[in-house]
């Protein structure tokens, strides 16, 4: 399964040396991504940090773009039937 993600979100993860999943393809805007061939830690490290950020109270205003892209990448991974188990705390 195939599920298309906004870059700035994984980008942040990815500086941040969170780990994320493997990435199939890459658009100016999108990154499409395949959880099957990710590894799980990966995956719920990354599901679970997009939790957190996505509910942008709290954060300062250079922070709330990322916050906007952890939200839809959430999203996307919800449509796509990944739920994370849980919540970072950071």
């Amino acid at each position: 399964m195939i599920i298309r993600i906004p870059r700035r979100f994984l980008d942040d993860c990815a500086d941040c040396e969170t780990g994320t999943p493997v990435i199939v393809r890459t658009t100016r805007q999108h990154y499409y991504i395949d959880p099957d061939q990710s590894d799980p830690a990966d995956m719920e490290d990354f599901a679970s940090r997009a939790k957190y950020y996505a509910d942008p109270i709290g954060f300062d205003a250079y922070v709330q773009p990322i916050c906007r892209s952890a939200a839809a990448t959430l999203t996307a991974l919800t449509k796509a039937g990944f739920e994370p188990q849980r919540c970072v705390s950071i």
